[in-house]
């Protein structure tokens, strides 16, 4: 649906006008042709898609950064609150999209907004993302990229008119140190005091999936570079550990051209991320990244840095990804 949604041309229009282009090109393809409404019988047609990324990415990811308690931050959750409404979700719980909590004397602020489905009463998906920064500059590839990504699942969701379940899309506060994995961590307090009665049926959580990864040192020569380039479109993947069923599933997603799919076991990696209070509860997920790079936790992590293109091939797979285990039988096991 994301490719079809934004095939168009990128005009330079405000969000409104892009939105209610984007909206009218959806409808009335599938008002001419229905079959494309299934994002892999599409042709693959990103341009805007990644400038729709590319906005977001900007907006969200100004010079001053994210910082918990910052003023920065106070910025982004205004942006992340304004931008899960255009989207077209509907708060998660009680009527605003902020799920605030307060942890050792600080307060902090999730976000969840909900696209949907047919049935409201099964567990729902959720996609994810933390939009805190961990030092006060840009960080974009760290989180705003994935932010970006979530946002735009989400909003192809709404657009093709929901799925078999819910959406939620979850952007998570205090992710970065020294919060990291302690019991302020937005993700943690999401899952353990924030989900609803349904709890969760599959969770995909990103980060760092906006850069290209590259083969270490400066110096490989033009021959070496040219042999190593389908090396920057690598994304890595783990989770399909996490359920007996979802190797199966995984192998019927395509992965979109502009993006080189490696999966592995979480344990080889780590809880790099937001995916790990999910992994703990046996919620079966995906969580997707890139790695680090030699930008990562630094200021120059700018969004001018990132791979939209690239961005974008992500985001077709993750939406796929979700649509899969929308329907996937993927109960609790033993």
């Amino acid at each position: 649906m994301l490719q079809q949604i934004l095939s168009a041309p990128l005009q330079a229009t405000g969000r409104k006008q892009q939105s209610d282009r984007f909206f009218h090109v959806s409808h009335q393809a599938q008002a001419d042709c229905p079959i494309l409404t299934d994002i892999q019988r599409m042709k693959t047609d990103i341009t805007t898609l990644a400038e729709s990324l590319k906005n977001d990415v900007y907006e969200l990811c100004q010079p001053r950064g994210r910082m918990v308690g910052s003023k920065g931050h106070k910025i982004a959750e205004a942006w992340v609150d304004r931008r899960l409404g255009e989207i077209g979700c509907i708060p998660y719980r009680g009527k605003t999209f902020a799920l605030p909590y307060h942890v050792d004397g600080m307060d902090f602020t999730n976000f969840a907004g909900v696209i949907p489905g047919a049935d409201r009463t099964l567990p729902p998906l959720l996609i994810g993302a933390h939009y805190d920064s961990v030092i006060p500059h840009p960080c974009a590839d760290d989180n705003g990229a994935a932010v970006a990504i979530s946002l735009a699942v989400g909003e192809a969701v709404a657009r093709s008119g929901g799925l078999e379940r819910d959406i939620i899309v979850a952007i998570f506060d205090a992710e970065e140190p020294p919060y990291f994995m302690g019991d302020a961590m937005g993700s943690i307090r999401f899952y353990e005091d924030q989900v609803d009665a349904r709890g969760i049926h599959f969770a995909l959580v990103s980060d760092l999936v906006g850069h290209d990864v590259e083969m270490p040192g400066d110096n490989i020569g033009a021959m070496a570079a040219n042999m190593v380039s389908p090396i920057k479109s690598l994304t890595f993947m783990t989770g399909a550990e996490s359920h007996p069923n979802l190797p199966a599933m995984l192998e019927e997603v395509e992965v979109p051209s502009g993006m080189k799919l490696i999966a592995t076991l979480n344990e080889y990696v780590g809880d790099m991320s937001d995916h790990a209070v999910f992994r703990w509860n046996d919620v079966p997920y995906v969580f997707l990244s890139c790695g680090r790079w030699q930008h990562y936790h630094q200021s120059t992590d700018t969004p001018d840095r990132l791979n939209y293109r690239k961005m974008a091939a992500i985001a077709v797979y993750a939406e796929s990804v979700c649509r899969g285990a929308a329907t996937a039988e993927l109960e609790t096991f033993i």
